[in-house]
């Protein structure tokens, strides 16, 4: 501890207080002795003001070089060189689009998906994928899409196809439907690679046709799923007649008349028609129609009222259908008119039977819907 002098000891004396005082100082910070902090403080009530004077050497903004700096020409000349080299690349011959590859499709070609992407030769630093995405997303029978770019010059776009649920005839023209609606005009080589798909024979007039609904797309595609593992045949084709009556044609051949399915209370029916065709199992042999040792022959099976189903008629395609199938399975190279004796199926043959004459004229003409016979059978309440 260093005693510092008293400072009442004469002028003299001030001066060897203030050294004594520094040597103390000094002293503490060598020996790491806590130094006491000053701290401003203010009396409680004082009001503090600020001043307006600037203290000299303050921090502020830098102060822009002048005109004509030397390095605001060389930030100048940077720049441009960078916006030349970017002009240079764009307009480079090696980074124009030279492919456009097509991944994804079967029923639709590349060629249909390129023409809908509109991708041009320019520069591939200018390619849009999300607009190319979007108008490929055009097309009806396109699910989803994904482009990706890749230098220098390659674009590629994978679709997603929608799957055919059933065909579609009419006339002349045959329509691959979607489970959503959606609907795609098919060439005779993507007919031929859809043989599987169920068909409907649409010959409704156009004053009462009405798209088909996407609930009855699933239904019928579910009815053709089950009807093999549940009553032992196949669907072979769908008909819409002229009158507006659908009709379920089997390789049995015979045919379940739904009746209207027009509207959304009809298309609801349905399940309870498939449901009353399914107990009749046991009142029909399903598979052999046309004997009667294995029970009734019938042709056809109404099921417009579900609760009191009727039979008649004797089994057989007929022309419509026979035609219509006959075309599909050939890609549409047939004519309407050919002989009936091409096999209906592939997977079933029609028994023997009364078999319907093909139509003389190139358009297959309705047949009419069979009447209820006096056969009716009554399906018990559940």
């Amino acid at each position: 501890m260093i005693e510092l002098p008293r400072r009442d000891a004469g002028p003299a004396s001030g001066a060897a207080h203030l050294r004594a005082r520094s040597r103390a100082a000094a002293t503490a910070i060598a020996d790491d002795e806590a130094m006491p902090l000053r701290r401003f403080q203010v009396e409680e009530g004082v009001e503090l003001r600020g001043t307006a004077r600037h203290r000299r050497g303050g921090v502020g903004p830098p102060t822009p070089p002048p005109r004509g700096h030397p390095r605001r020409v060389a930030a100048a000349a940077v720049l441009a060189a960078e916006l030349g080299l970017l002009i240079v690349l764009l307009a480079a011959p090696a980074f124009h689009v030279r492919s456009v590859s097509v991944t994804g499709t079967r029923l639709l070609s590349p060629s249909q998906v390129a023409a809908a992407a509109r991708v041009d030769g320019a520069g591939i630093f200018g390619v849009d994928a999300g607009a190319i995405a979007a108008r490929v997303g055009t097309l009806p029978w396109v699910r989803s899409v994904r482009v990706s770019v890749a230098l220098p010059a390659d674009v590629s776009i994978a679709v997603t196809e929608r799957s055919p649920i059933v065909r579609v005839v009419r006339g002349t023209a045959e329509y691959a439907v979607a489970a959503d609606g959606a609907s795609l005009r098919l060439t005779a080589s993507q007919a031929s690679e859809l043989s599987a798909v169920p068909l409907i024979v649409d010959l409704r007039p156009a004053r009462i046709r009405s798209p088909v609904s996407p609930e009855l797309i699933t239904l019928l595609g579910q009815a053709a799923a089950r009807f093999p593992r549940v009553l032992g045949v196949h669907v072979v084709a769908y008909e819409w007649d002229a009158q507006g009556q659908l009709s379920i044609w089997t390789s049995a051949g015979w045919q379940a008349i739904l009746g209207d399915v027009s509207g959304p209370a009809a298309v609801a029916r349905v399940p309870a028609q498939l449901a009353a065709l399914t107990t009749l199992r046991t009142d029909l042999d399903l598979t052999a129609p046309a004997h009667p040792a294995n029970g009734p022959s019938f042709g056809y099976v109404n099921l417009v009222d579900p609760s009191a189903p009727a039979v008649g008629g004797s089994p057989g395609l007929p022309a419509a259908v026979s035609a219509a199938l006959r075309t599909a399975a050939s890609g549409g190279s047939s004519p309407r008119g050919a002989p009936a004796s091409t096999p209906v199926s592939p997977a079933a043959s029609v028994p023997a039977g009364p078999t319907p004459t093909a139509s003389a004229t190139a358009t297959p003409q309705p047949t009419p819907t069979p009447a209820p016979t006096p056969a009716q059978l009554q399906i018990p309440a559940a």
